[in-house]
């Protein structure tokens, strides 16, 4: 984000405060919790928002050198390969080879080859996904040719550092997919340059969308995170706003905003006096605070459960790269167990929201006024099941 857009989004907050009021939408909302627990309605999503259009998967940076890769454990079972190629250039495969379609790597593992060798028949791939050895080949395959034996990749794309691709393979991801005001505020990040410290994967039993919800909202601050969060934000205040698809950028202000009123505006200082939650379409969050960035990807493996990738992202050591001087290696460590901690609060209340959905003794939730944005999620959500209905921002209301 630009100067000028910081200075407004710490006015509205003030503003906000002085009346008493947050982001309000006109109405509230009320929906069915079939789209939570429904065998047919979590189809019918990964068709619409997981299969079908273009998603963000990870960072450029989580796999840094050339050689570095990961192996991602995404929706409807498939595995992914990430690679940095001997260009410096990410692409993302199928992890399966073409043999008999085993795995090359565990999924969820990470490391660094310049060779990927199946552990069934040892067919073997470059890190640009061409096979280059496969034994008695020759003998056993006279009729096949390798070049057309290559690894499936999937169309791809790193924009601000972000990783997107298309699963279908006739698909292009385009260069528009995030909105100006978006990158803006990844360069103001610094995002592309973020070093990753520590990631930590886990299974929570709960439907992603409920544990996306408790990202975009404040209302829960007081209690459900009493002792961590609460102490140090604003209560129920945040603003929100959005240029499309289901991407939004949330402002959750702390204490320190109130500073600000005494303050010049040349010392206004948003990241220094609120986080910044980034949510990218349609189920990965960045959460921004003063020294550090915590990604967390949301990846739905079944209606019940969802996969979390935590990462912290750091800047780069005072020594220069990822060596940690003591200090920095204490804080960088507390903050990732400390968010970690305050996920565990929301997660835990997501997995007995999921567990009582199921029970099916209430069968509605409802959406106040105040929780704009996850009512615009919703519809935003809604809409992308219709390609009649495109994907459009609302009309913000403060």
């Amino acid at each position: 984000m630009n100067r000028q857009t910081e200075l407004r989004l710490i006015k509205e907050i003030l503003a906000l405060k002085q009346e008493g009021k947050t982001q309000y939408h006109e109405s509230t909302q009320t929906l069915s919790t079939e789209r939570y627990i429904s065998e047919q309605w979590y189809q019918k999503e990964q068709d619409a928002l997981f299969k079908n259009r273009p998603m963000a998967i990870g960072l450029a940076n989580e796999i840094p050198e050339i050689g570095d890769y990961q192996a991602i454990d995404w929706v409807n079972g498939i595995s992914l390969l990430v690679v940095r190629d001997k260009n410096n250039q990410v692409r993302v495969f199928a992890n399966a080879c073409r043999h008999r379609n085993s795995r090359l790597v565990d999924n969820n593992s990470s490391g660094c080859k310049r060779r990927f060798s199946c552990p069934y028949h040892a067919w073997t791939y470059n890190t640009e996904g061409e096979l280059i050895g496969a034994p008695e080949f020759e003998s056993g395959f006279s009729d096949l040719d390798k070049k057309n034996l290559g690894l499936i990749e999937f169309n791809s794309r790193v924009i601000s550092g972000i990783i997107y691709l298309h699963f279908d393979l006739n698909q292009q991801v385009p260069d528009n997919i995030l909105a100006e005001e978006m990158i803006s505020g990844f360069d103001y990040l610094n995002l592309e340059k973020q070093l990753v410290y520590k990631r930590r994967s886990y299974t929570i039993k709960a439907n992603w969308k409920i544990l996306l919800e408790g990202g975009i909202e404040a209302y829960h601050f007081n209690v459900a995170h009493k002792s961590t969060l609460a102490p140090f934000f604003l209560g129920n205040l945040s603003t929100w706003e959005t240029w499309g698809r289901l991407d939004l950028r949330m402002i959750l202000p702390k204490k320190p905003m109130l500073d600000a009123l005494d303050l010049p505006e040349s010392q206004w200082q948003i990241r220094k006096m609120a986080n910044i939650i980034y949510s990218i379409s349609p189920s990965m969050l960045f959460l921004v605070q003063p020294d550090n960035i915590s990604l967390i990807k949301m990846i739905p493996l079944s209606k019940g459960e969802t996969r979390i990738d935590e990462v912290l992202l750091v800047d780069a050591s005072v020594n220069g790269g990822n060596n940690w001087t003591p200090e920095e290696e204490k804080t960088h460590e507390t903050n990732h167990n400390l968010v970690n901690k305050i996920l565990m609060e929301d997660w835990v209340l997501g997995e007995s929201i999921q567990a009582n959905m199921e029970g099916g003794a209430v069968n509605q939730v409802h959406f106040g006024r105040f929780e704009s944005a996850l009512i615009w999620f919703h519809q935003q959500y809604d809409n992308a099941f219709s390609e009649s209905q495109p994907l459009r921002p609302p009309a913000r209301k403060l």
